[in-house]
């Protein structure tokens, strides 16, 4: 019911903008970005002995300008493997590693409309999908696991580009990905991730 409310508060506010002002598009653009994605609350629980909650992540996106100060854009982005190790009570030593497949739609409102340096606000939704491995030494042998989870969750985040030329230009993002994973059976986490990288308009 969350997301259903976001979403169609969105739409409207959209649509609001959009008879404010004559149609007026814009060139499209694609990018991608590469940063670093650091997940809350990994490493908590159990007694780890080895944890690293961030890593490497990458981006592909693309969109359309709208009426100067709104882009519409769609994306996927890849997470790559986050791990930790520790004692589980009951199992033994232990290991898990997660990575994870995003895709996205986002609006996102910048100003000034006009110039070669912009800051935005941005907010959409995005399906995810989350790969486990997990591993136990016990003392009936070695166990291992494998699973995957999916689900809706929001994002939101800021950024801030520049225009290099007409073509080019750079951006850089924060985006903050909110409730992913399954809250009853593996958790909830929030993403920061903290990117930049080229853009090109056509």
């Amino acid at each position: 019911m969350k997301i259903r409310s976001f979403l169609l508060a969105m739409t409207a506010g959209f649509i609001y903008a959009s008879g404010a002002q004559a149609v007026e598009f814009y060139p499209g653009y694609f990018g991608i970005s590469v940063g670093q994605a650091e997940v809350d609350d990994f490493c908590s629980g159990a007694e780890i002995s080895s944890c690293d909650d961030s890593s490497v992540t990458g981006r592909l996106y693309g969109g359309t300008e709208y009426i100067g100060f709104a882009n519409f854009e769609f994306g996927y982005r890849y997470i790559d493997e986050v791990s930790a190790s520790g004692t589980v009570e009951g199992l033994g030593f232990a290991s898990a590693e997660v990575d994870g497949h995003f895709f996205d739609a986002t609006l996102q409102l910048g100003m000034p409309r006009t110039g070669r340096f912009k800051v935005f606000a941005k907010a959409g939704a995005m399906f995810w999908q989350l790969n486990y491995e997990a591993t136990a030494q016990t003392s009936v042998g070695n166990l291992r696991f494998s699973d995957d989870d999916t689900g809706v969750s929001l994002r939101t985040g800021l950024g801030a580009s520049f225009n290099v030329s007409d073509n080019f230009r750079v951006r850089a993002d924060w985006d903050f990905l909110m409730d992913v994973g399954d809250e009853d059976e593996t958790g909830e986490s929030d993403i920061n991730v903290f990117s930049i990288g080229p853009e090109f308009l056509f």
